[in-house]
């Protein structure tokens, strides 16, 4: 009995941990190398599905689709996310809720939902068009806004501004504002005082926010096979019709993997830029 509880105090702190742990690898990590075993063995080990990701032309254009889709949605989603994080992190608690709630508001809608409701808008007879052709005479016919690269990047910037906005509001609010008032006291006007003390100081969450709202683009699937055309094809739409459809799967678990392990050197480099980020407000 003495030794038992000896064994619960030292072990204690392990032994919570332990259902946890077992979770994560029978639900997660279980399947990552059953889909690592497919792509290198068909029946016997071989790297073939990997060189032909590589090789084939085709595929090297999807890859290429894929990252700049990403990274246009990215710069788009930092460009409109950084005013109004900055808003956010200097507005009254009232008008502060009100923000919150429209940045929110997405993250309670069904994402299907969202992109029918962009091609509703977006589509030739969309309001959008309707606007510009029929009310306002600024264009002579429809501009083709959805079904295309155009309306992929929408979509998608759509669904990865809210996160945008609260990854830089957090780094945000932790800047100690009397530092851009005491740059303003010794003669910088505010724009100055902006761009030499507070841009400065949020440029961590910045990158952060870059790396993390970058991989999640990356791996769209919804929006792209919605909202594009032929052309704007994703590796995660690839990887589904591998899958589901030509049932190929040493292939199909080979361009996951790829995507794998894309993202999780993303990851790691979003929590590295995250602790320096920590450090240098810490710092502060």
């Amino acid at each position: 009995m003495v030794r038992r509880q000896r064994l619960g105090r030292r072990y204690g702190a392990q032994l919570l941990v332990l259902p946890g742990f077992v979770f994560l690898i029978v639900i997660f990590a279980l399947p990552i190398l059953l889909l690592m075993s497919r792509s290198l063995f068909g029946p016997e080990l071989t790297v073939a599905h990997y060189r032909r990701v590589f090789e084939v032309p085709e595929y090297l254009l999807v890859l290429r689709n894929s990252f700049q889709i990403s990274a246009l949605a990215t710069a788009l989603s930092l460009a409109a996310g950084y005013p109004l994080a900055y808003v956010l992190n200097r507005a009254s608690p009232t008008w502060r809720a009100v923000i919150f709630t429209l940045v929110l508001l997405p993250f309670w809608t069904n994402i299907l939902v969202r992109c029918y409701a962009w091609i509703l808008v977006l589509q030739n007879r969309g309001v959008v068009n309707q606007i510009l052709v029929d009310w306002l005479g600024i264009l002579a016919r429809p501009v083709p806004l959805v079904f295309n690269f155009t309306g992929t990047v929408i979509g998608m910037v759509h669904y990865l501004l809210p996160p945008t906005v609260l990854i830089l509001w957090s780094v945000m609010r932790a800047i100690d504002f009397r530092l851009v008032e005491a740059a303003q006291g010794l003669g910088a006007n505010p724009w100055r005082a902006f761009w030499r003390v507070f841009l400065p100081l949020s440029l961590p969450g910045v990158r952060g926010a870059t790396t993390l709202i970058f991989i999640l683009g990356l791996g769209f699937f919804v929006t792209p096979a919605l909202m594009g055309g032929r052309r704007e094809i994703t590796i995660a739409m690839l990887i589904d019709t591998q899958f589901s459809e030509l049932l190929n799967w040493g292939f199909g678990s080979a361009l996951a993997v790829v995507l794998l392990t894309v993202t999780l050197l993303g990851l790691i480099v979003y929590y590295w830029l995250l602790g320096r980020a920590g450090t240098k407000m810490t710092v502060v």
